[in-house]
Order: C-alpha cells, then structure tokens, then sequence
C-alpha cells in the first residue's frame, strides 16, 4: 500500500484497468454478483487475470482499509510474487 503498487474498491480498479495500469486482480468472494460481472468483463476485455480469493473483510484488513471488495495489483514483480502465492494457497487449500 505505502509503496503505491496497489489500487483499491471497484470504481478506482476500474480506472487502472482503463488505463492499463493493473496487472492482476483480486476479488473478494463475498463481493456482489454486479461488480463481480463488471470487473469480471473488464479484465477479460484487458487481458488482465482476476483471481476471486478471501473475503472483503480479509482483503480491506490486509491493506488496512475498510469494506474494500476489490483490489488492484499495479507493479509487475509485485503482481508475479500475489499470483504466485495465491495458487499456492488454493493449492494448500484444495
């Protein structure tokens, strides 16, 4: 967060999408069927993977906001590194 390589909540995602400045997604899977559809179509029309992984209330704890659904991952190395630990959680998990 500090480092400014994450944006956060749907409508700024959105922006960052726009303007090819998110590398991957996460949604929370507690998020409504109406803003999963659009970032859902946003990312697929961007070429951007979306990743749908923990709960609102445990992605606005781990960058310490509050009711945040959806976050973006703006720096490359960054978003390899979420990504990559992200399909071994739900590896660890499955």
């Amino acid at each position: 967060m500090k480092a400014g390589k994450l944006a956060y909540g749907a409508d700024m995602c959105l922006e960052k999408i726009k303007f090819k400045k998110a590398k991957i997604l996460i949604i929370a899977e507690d998020t409504s069927q109406n803003t999963k559809d659009k970032i859902s179509k946003a990312c697929e029309e961007n070429n951007i993977k979306l990743f749908e992984f923990g709960l609102k209330d445990e992605i606005s704890y781990a960058i310490g906001k509050q009711n945040k659904t959806v976050i973006a991952i703006l720096d490359n190395n960054f978003a390899k590194k979420i990504e990559k630990l992200i399909i071994e959680l739900k590896g660890a998990i499955s």
